[in-house]
């Protein structure tokens, strides 16, 4: 008997427990924590280990997507080699042309050594390589879990609940003045204390995994979209009506409502930017694009922005978002110093970096005397990929992401299945929701954060070849 059927490996089983962790991951502070980090990091290693399995025990081979996703993998399998490069000790005299100034610190502290790693914190990439380890096998997962639309409905439907959660709590904390994040007073962490948080720690990282989110949310919500007549007189209008608000389609809209709550409350200035202008580019291209598109779409994204921005978030915040953009100076905005003060950093380091994960350790060496406090984050995602991983680490990770947009957009141009084209476009909104977010904050130093990411980087290359004909 085989070892699969032994320990009774089911795929769907596997896609539930993946679900789990996806649903886990947001409570426990936005797995920010090394404990939880590490509880991830097993749980998805767990079920990489049935996948194998199972795929050993079916004889259908791989799904198409991981032939279509072949180029993301590849370069996410090459961040990883290239971030355990960092950790060879290499002779100082090649160090020295490939990062001088690692090589100039290392003598400084011993004047005879012989081997040095690239990397100014060897723990603390190797670290940074299991977590990278986690993100490729958590995308793979995705890959070969995700094999129908069923899948990719629940896998949304799951999402978005979590989200809701999320968007409740952290509205529920600000209404009651009890505010906590995971069995933590927010008051003793001083985390944003009178803005929506949910079990984060961080305001702008809820507000990045709900932009995330949300733009699942209204891809799905477009691939509902249909077109009806108009005729058929006063009788026939009530009736879709009322069969429109006991629908699906009602309680999705209610969701999506809900979300854009919790998003406002937030009053994160680059979760809310990101949002609304990722809502806009996705929106444009998907009109110029997309192969099929029911005039019920273009109501409803015009209704999203109107509706949601203008009429609710009147009501609970929007003014105060626009307050702290109106308030934000070069003055009184300290991440300002940080960007300036990283770029030294990034010009020394310029092409193999100080080592995945060391940036709190590099950091100090350039820090200015207008920053007060700590700084473990640039609160910019590039600046700090950038000097952590050097030229070559980035540009993996930006391809793997310009490779999923480009996906995404070949399939708005290429598909006709309206499903197919929405989850391209939820694809397509969500990731450059993020990219615009981080340009002004660590998002994708969050686990939680991160993971998303992976689903909506792999979705495009499911949707590519699912079901075609």
């Amino acid at each position: 008997m085989r070892v699969a059927a032994i320990l009774n490996v089911n795929k769907k089983n596997i896609f539930y427990a993946y679900l789990g962790l996806l649903i886990w991951l947001p409570i426990p502070l936005g797995s920010k924590h090394p404990w939880a980090v590490s509880l991830a990091e097993i749980w998805c290693f767990i079920l990489a280990c049935f996948a194998l399995l199972h795929a050993f025990q079916c004889s259908a081979g791989l799904p198409k997507a991981f032939k279509t996703a072949r180029p993301a993998w590849l370069l996410l399998l090459l961040n990883i080699v290239w971030i355990l490069f960092q950790l060879v000790p290499l002779p100082v005299s090649f160090l020295a042309i490939v990062s001088p100034h690692a090589a100039a610190l290392y003598q400084s502290i011993d004047a005879n050594i012989a081997l040095a790693p690239i990397s100014v914190d060897v723990y603390a990439t190797w670290l940074d390589a299991i977590e990278a380890t986690y993100l490729f096998v958590f995308f793979c997962l995705a890959l070969y879990l995700i094999d129908s639309k069923e899948k990719i409905r629940i896998l949304v439907y799951v999402i978005l609940i979590s989200a809701l959660v999320q968007a409740l709590y952290g509205a529920f904390m600000i209404l009651s003045g009890v505010e906590y994040a995971f069995f933590v007073s927010k008051a003793e962490i001083h985390s944003h204390i009178g803005s929506a948080t949910g079990t984060f720690t961080n305001r702008d990282h809820l507000a990045g995994y709900l932009e995330m989110s949300l733009a699942l949310g209204i891809g799905y919500m477009l691939s509902l979209m249909r077109d009806g007549g108009s005729s058929g007189g006063l009788k026939r209008w009530l009736r879709k009506w009322s069969g429109l608000l006991l629908s699906s389609k009602a309680r999705l809209r209610l969701i999506l409502i809900l979300l854009c709550l919790g998003l406002v409350l937030t009053h994160s200035r680059g979760g809310n930017i990101g949002f609304f202008s990722s809502l806009t580019i996705a929106g444009i291209l998907f009109m110029i694009f997309a192969r099929k598109k029911p005039r019920a779409t273009v109501i409803f994204l015009s209704s999203v922005i109107v509706l949601d921005i203008l009429l609710i978030g009147s009501w609970v915040g929007v003014s105060k978002v626009m307050t702290r953009l109106e308030n934000t100076s070069i003055q009184t905005e300290q991440r300002d110093d940080a960007y300036a003060a990283t770029l030294p950093m990034i010009q020394d380091y310029w092409l193999t970096g100080t080592g995945a994960g060391t940036y709190f350790e590099a950091f100090p060496a350039y820090k200015t005397p207008q920053l007060s406090g700590y700084w473990n984050h640039t609160h910019n995602d590039y600046l700090e990929i950038l000097s952590e991983q050097g030229v070559i680490g980035f540009s993996l990770l930006a391809s793997v992401v310009l490779f999923a947009l480009f996906t995404a957009f070949q399939t708005l141009r290429r598909r006709r299945s309206s499903f197919m084209l929405a989850m391209s476009f939820s694809s397509l909104m969500g990731i450059i929701a993020i990219l615009i977010h981080s340009a002004v904050d660590f998002n994708l130093q969050i686990l939680t954060n991160s993971s998303l990411l992976m689903v909506l980087l792999a979705l495009p290359m499911i949707c590519r070849r699912l079901n075609e004909r």
